[in-house]
């Protein structure tokens, strides 16, 4: 029997009225067999455009998936300035509805999809035999039905489209038959293609007011649609062979609608139809394309924007007159009106980001609403913040009193249009600008350590929180979060070290056993005593004015390792956040990108309570004091005491100890502490933890058997210690190591000539 083939369009030519030079390479090569499996039929030319007819021999199976032929008729054709893929078309009048087809408004000739790549990156390999080959491959695939492989992601039911609608995320959720979604303020952002937002409101006058009637189609395994709608009826024959009579439900809508609200009339309507998807017909819903179809021309979204309202559609659906400008019902709609009069246009639907798909395309399965305190939005703080906010992570109060200054933009996240804005309120205002749902993100405007009349909305903020954050670098608001603050929230610090090469976190564990204050005090520890950090504070790079204050200076600080570290730092805030335990961290960059993470071992806080002074140190360095003395057995032994006052708060925190100097005298019962090159030592490390820690004391050992109680001896010296300190307001301490289990300290001020000797305390 002989097959009918749809003629390709344009005149018929000869070789040598051929100009593209890729027609003419393929003709040549067709005509002269150098392509196996393939014969040229005729060439054709309309305008620009070129085609060559050929035939190719495909091999089919006995039993095919789909019914290609062992021979088909193809038109390939060809823009002359090669500017996109040859157009290749199956002239069999009966080729069938298969998998990898590109949509077009004519369904006949059948356009296949040759190619999955863009033409650009196609273009420097293509030849003409290897397009015929792939062509021969398409064709054999399918009849095998393996083109489209399992792992492959289903088909799009539509492809051609106009232009991209951005719609609101709650859209589906809130649709219902009842009464219409008004969406408003539709405006094209891009002249080259069209690309609306829409924002979901009630009517406004003067505005662009459309209806959104949302539809869900039965499932359907995906290709069912193969030709792009540009009619209602178009679109009502399509979505029927799914099972969905969209004009029925048109129909009633509108006239529900229509009872409650009549001012509806002058709208436009949106269909958005979702189109559930499964690979084959025994298979479970897969994936769920959504599309919107505006009836009339959604390229005209400005002051005329379309050309029908719902007056008007109602009129050519059959469902009412309009007489002297009155809307008439009609008893039974018209069902001979499909709407084969009322074009349309295909937008290609996306929706708002969300806060569970904004994890998700971070690689997160779930969200954490943990709510979270601030503090700080400077340029660590803002990019960190950033980077959690768009990966859906957490609910933030952001606290900072500071307006963002055009220095400030070098390396932070805010950009020069919020020059003069208070950086928390912009950052919020762009935080809660990148998920849809809702506004995760609050501004307080409020310095913390003087908030004045907004003290109620911090303290608030402080009691609602689960975790406080931060990362103002200033020492006063750390003491005062941790201190001073009521809640039961979890108190984390991150910072910078001044050159920005290295970052540190700091998170009290969930119990909060281990403030974070005296987290800070083991983290100086670390920097004091470890070599691989010995630089920690060191600066680099000079300072500069920016203003005409005496206050008003910045340091040099690159913006790579700002972006570096605010990286690093969200990922570690989500960990600490996620492990109940205490963590003390640097990541230091060592060049080039290289960073290397140093953690900071950890020892469980003491705490010790005088008459005056809250005495704050941990097992760490009663573990240090007890190796010192074990070194030195049978002989005593002792060396100085560093840490920090915070005399505001009665603080008093013992951080670390030297060991003995070389010049002292050690005897089983009595020990002299020399001095050799102990000024030095003491100089050495205040410049390592630049100035953090400093000589608060002094340290001594007894003997085996002997209790750690302060001897007449020792008291005549801690006296002495006292009187010392005391020259310069400060509190004498003395620590006095025995055996194991077993250490005193002593803390005394001179009041009224009496010495406070308050408490031990064991291991």
């Amino acid at each position: 029997m002989e097959t009918d083939f749809f003629e390709a369009d344009g005149e018929i030519v000869r070789l040598d009225q051929l100009e593209i030079e890729k027609v003419r390479d393929l003709v040549l090569m067709l005509d002269e067999c150098k392509i196996p499996f393939a014969s040229p039929v005729e060439c054709r030319k309309m305008g620009t455009l070129e085609t060559v007819v050929f035939n190719v021999e495909v091999e089919v199976p006995q039993l095919c998936r789909y019914p290609v032929s062992p021979s088909e008729r193809i038109a390939a054709t060809f823009h002359k300035d090669d500017s996109t893929f040859p157009i290749v078309h199956a002239l069999r009048k009966d080729f069938p509805q298969v998998p990898h087809l590109n949509l077009h408004i004519q369904e006949f000739p059948r356009n296949l999809c040759i190619y999955s790549e863009r033409y650009e990156d196609i273009k420097r390999r293509w030849t003409s035999p290897r397009f015929v080959h792939r062509i021969r491959d398409w064709l054999a695939l399918t009849a095998r039905g393996e083109l489209h492989q399992e792992d492959q992601p289903l088909e799009q039911i539509l492809i051609d489209y106009v232009g991209h609608l951005v719609l609101p995320d709650r859209l589906l959720e809130e649709a219902d038959d009842a009464r219409p979604i008004f969406i408003g303020s539709v405006r094209p952002v891009e002249k080259e293609k069209l690309f609306l937002i829409a924002q979901q409101q009630q009517p406004q006058d003067g505005a662009l007011n459309i209806i959104a009637s949302v539809h869900r189609c039965p499932p359907q395994t995906h290709g069912v649609i193969y030709k792009r709608p540009i009619t209602l009826a178009d679109l009502s024959a399509l979505v029927d062979r799914a099972g969905l009579d969209i004009l029925a439900e048109l129909r009633s809508r509108l006239k529900n609608w229509l009872n409650n609200k009549k001012s509806i009339l002058d709208s436009h309507i949106l269909l958005v139809i979702q189109f559930p998807k499964r690979r084959s017909d025994d298979d479970e819903i897969e994936a769920v394309d959504t599309w919107a179809f505006f009836l009339g021309d959604a390229a005209r979204t400005g002051e005329n924007a379309g050309d029908l309202r719902i007056r008007d559609l109602g009129i050519r659906i059959g469902l009412w007159d309009i007489q002297d400008k009155q809307v008439g019902l009609l008893l039974s709609p018209d069902t001979s009106k499909r709407g084969e009069n009322v074009g349309l246009d295909v937008l290609n639907v996306s929706f708002q980001l969300t806060r569970v798909t904004a994890a998700s395309l971070n690689g997160f399965s779930t969200m954490d609403d943990i709510r979270i305190v601030a503090i700080g939005a400077g340029a660590l703080g803002s990019q960190t913040i950033m980077n959690l906010a768009r990966s859906g992570f957490g609910t933030w109060t952001i606290v900072d009193h500071d307006r963002l200054m055009p220095h400030n933009i070098a390396r932070h996240f805010l950009i020069g249009h919020f020059v003069g804005w208070k950086k928390a309120e912009a950052m919020a205002l762009l935080a809660n600008s990148i998920a849809g749902d809702k506004d995760l993100f609050t501004a307080l405007s409020v310095d913390v350590l003087a908030p004045g009349e907004r003290n109620t909305d911090i303290v608030k903020a402080f009691q609602n929180a689960e975790a406080v954050l931060d990362m103002s670098t200033s020492i006063a608001v750390a003491r005062k979060i941790v201190r001073d603050v009521e809640s039961d929230a979890r108190r984390m610090s991150l910072f910078l070290t001044p050159s920005g090469r290295a970052l540190v976190l700091l998170a009290e564990d969930k119990g909060r056993t281990m403030p974070l204050d005296a987290l800070e005090m083991q983290y100086y520890r670390a920097v004091a005593n470890n070599n691989k950090i010995e630089k920690h504070f060191q600066t680099t790079g000079n300072r500069s004015r920016y203003g005409q204050s005496c206050r008003d200076i910045t340091s040099t600080l690159p913006q790579n390792l700002v972006a570096l570290h605010a990286a690093i730092g969200a990922q570690a805030i989500r960990n600490a956040i996620g492990d109940h335990s205490a963590t003390a961290a640097i990541w230091q960059e060592e060049g080039c990108g290289k960073v290397d993470r140093i953690d900071i071992e950890l020892a469980p806080v003491i705490h010790h309570r005088t008459q005056s002074w809250n005495v704050i140190t941990d097992e760490g360095l009663l573990h240090k004091l007890g190796m010192f003395r074990k070194d030195r057995l049978p002989n005593e032994t002792g060396g100085v005491l560093l840490g920090s006052f915070d005399l505001d708060r009665k603080i008093l925190y013992i951080v670390d100890a030297l060991p003995s100097p070389s010049d002292s005298e050690e005897w089983p019962t009595l020990y002299i502490r020399g001095r050799k090159g102990l000024r030095q030592a003491v100089n050495d490390l205040e410049e390592k933890t630049q100035g953090m820690l400093e000589y608060i004391g002094e340290w001594h050992s007894h003997p085996p058997n002997v209790r750690a109680a302060a001897s007449g001896d020792d008291l005549k010296v801690f006296a002495w210690l006292t009187e010392l300190m005391q020259a310069d307001g400060l509190p004498g301490l003395m620590m006095i190591v025995g055996d194991p289990g077993h250490t005193s300290c002593y803390v005394g001020e001179i009041m009224k000539e009496e010495n406070l000797l308050p408490g031990v305390f064991d291991e």
